[in-house]
């Protein structure tokens, strides 16, 4: 019911947002100015702004062309000259935002942004500094430079960090009681707010702050001999936890977001969205580049094993398409073609790395796939190419598919049994299957309930699942664990609320990871708190 009326109410919403005529730059330059802001980080969503003393609106909308810099969007339009204040964010208020001037034939840099939600539906906009910002502002005004009285940007004062802007209950238009099953629905799945970051006073505090609550991205972390481990996060920092729970921050000069760690004979080696490879020999205290793969291409994962070093990089080749974007629609478009690398080297500095193999990937070969979940195992790197799972024989250099069948949502190996596991997440007709001898051969098992996030064998006879199980109002996380004499997987446990599962290994406690960046452990079939972001 909350899916539908959520889904109706955002149809409703859409022909409510006004959306201006086409702009003739030629024929605005004498009276208008280009308004422009960038999102490097990605998130872009429509800047609404408003003449200082009116209350008129103009939305900064349309799409802007940009930099090739992996997930950058920008937007910009042409305002009539006068001076205006940044009154929105979306379809949320932005009190007292930033003043800044438009003046006739020049260009207003509105600076860089990055939105971060910061529970309790409330969300702050932080201005973030970065290298590629200067470089949008001039593919975003290449086409109509000539035009322009004075190249040199304007820009405001002084850039400011929003205040939390809290996002209100939906008005469905379906009757006062669908308005009201919204309304109870928003309270029982309302998360924590972040305090310490509503509280942070400028851009600086904030930064510092988001920094120490950024949640790990994925659960492959660098492992070191002593249990420690250090999980990649966003804004360019690693999350490190302690065999004993203790969790803290190591971060390099940028804010991008790492996608990867990997460690290897006291180094670290950590890879970004922006095709950037750095190392760091000291626990992470101090980084130096390693290697640019190309700002296009995200580097999504780094292997080590024997004399090999794996890395693996996704690019987005999608043509760049002026469109404008809709406040009420925060749906990302799915990436027509996506192209999948995968490099081989066994220098340590990287300096040999070379392409094994590529893979165009279209969208009708990428039904769930989220990322190639690559993982080095014995000599063999697996990993998943849209929905067709590949082995690679390091010690020959030959790809073989080792689909169990047409297609495959997520691979996973146990790196200390070999097992392979294979899932097509589909609902009712989902499919697991397993492998024992690095998918030359495979057997297909029961499955767990639905909807199924993460599925792991650790032996022919062991497995480890979580699932999202949908309710009326909201839904809650279960894990489950396989049982061979029933081929069935039996329900082990529940998640904290608002709470997301991830496994790293048999020996480590299952996490959990909160909506509030707060992180749970599973210890003696008890959810303990290791790190708050209270």
């Amino acid at each position: 019911m909350r899916s539908l009326l959520f889904v109706v109410a955002l149809l409703l919403a859409v022909p409510g947002i006004a959306v201006s005529a086409p702009q003739d730059p030629a024929k605005l330059v004498a009276t208008h100015g280009y308004a422009y802001a960038s999102f490097s980080k990605g998130g872009r969503d429509v800047v609404v702004v408003s003449p200082v003393g009116s209350k008129r609106e103009f939305r900064i909308d349309m799409t802007a062309a940009v930099p090739p810099v992996a997930g950058m969007q920008a937007s910009g339009v042409w305002l009539p000259a006068g001076s205006y204040r940044i009154a929105g964010w979306g379809l949320l208020k932005w009190k007292d935002g930033p003043t800044f001037e438009v003046k006739p034939g020049r260009v207003t840099d509105l600076g860089d942004y990055v939105a971060v939600n910061v529970g309790g539906y409330k969300t702050m906009v932080m201005p973030i500094t970065q290298a590629e910002h200067s470089g949008g502002v001039l593919a975003a005004t290449q086409s109509f430079a000539s035009l322009l009285v004075d190249p040199a940007p304007l820009r405001p004062a002084t850039p400011s960090l929003s205040p939390a802007m809290e996002d209100g209950a939906a008005i469905t238009g379906l009757g006062l009681v669908a308005d009201l099953l919204m309304m109870y629905d928003r309270k029982v799945n309302k998360t924590s707010t972040i305090e310490a970051l509503t509280a942070a006073k400028d851009p600086e505090e904030f930064l510092r702050l988001v920094r120490t609550v950024t949640a790990p991205v994925q659960d492959e972390p660098a492992l070191l001999p002593d249990g420690t481990m250090y999980f990649p996060a966003d804004f360019g920092q690693l999350r490190r936890r302690t065999p004993d729970g203790q969790w803290s921050n190591v971060g390099m000069d940028t804010l991008r977001k790492i996608m990867l760690v990997e460690a290897h004979d006291g180094r670290l080696v950590a890879g970004s969205d922006d095709g950037y490879i750095r190392e760091s020999r000291d626990g992470g205290a101090t980084w130096t580049p390693l290697a640019s793969l190309g700002s296009m291409r995200s580097v999504v994962d780094i292997d080590h094993a024997g004399s090999h070093w794996v890395v693996t990089t996704v690019e987005n080749v999608d043509a760049f398409e002026a469109t404008r974007v809709l406040a009420s629609v925060k749906v990302q478009r799915q990436a027509k073609t996506v192209r999948l690398r995968v490099y081989v080297a066994q220098h340590d500095d990287l300096s040999d790395l070379k392409l094994s193999r590529e893979w165009p990937l279209e969208a009708n070969e990428r039904w769930g796939w989220t990322s190639p979940q690559g993982q080095l195992v014995d000599d063999r790197y697996y990993l998943l190419a849209g929905n067709t799972p590949q082995r690679l024989d390091l010690s020959t250099g030959q790809w073989r598919a080792i689909a169990p069948r047409e297609r495959t949502s997520t691979l996973r190996v146990n790196p200390s049994t070999g097992v392979v596991a294979a899932l097509w997440n589909q609902g009712a007709f989902s499919k697991v299957y397993y492998s024992t001898n690095r998918g030359e051969s495979w057997q297909q098992i029961g499955r767990p309930p639905y909807v199924i996030q993460d599925l792991q064998m650790d032996t022919a006879t062991s497995g480890w699942a979580s699932r999202w199980n949908v309710g009326t109002w909201g839904g809650k996380w279960e894990l489950y664990a396989y049982s061979v004499q029933k081929d069935d997987w039996d329900m082990a446990g529940e998640a904290p609320f608002n709470c997301k599962p991830m496994r790293v290994n048999v020996e480590t406690p299952v996490l959990c990871m909160a909506a509030d960046s707060s992180i749970f452990a599973l210890r003696d079939g008890a959810w303990k708190v290791e790190f708050s972001a209270q």
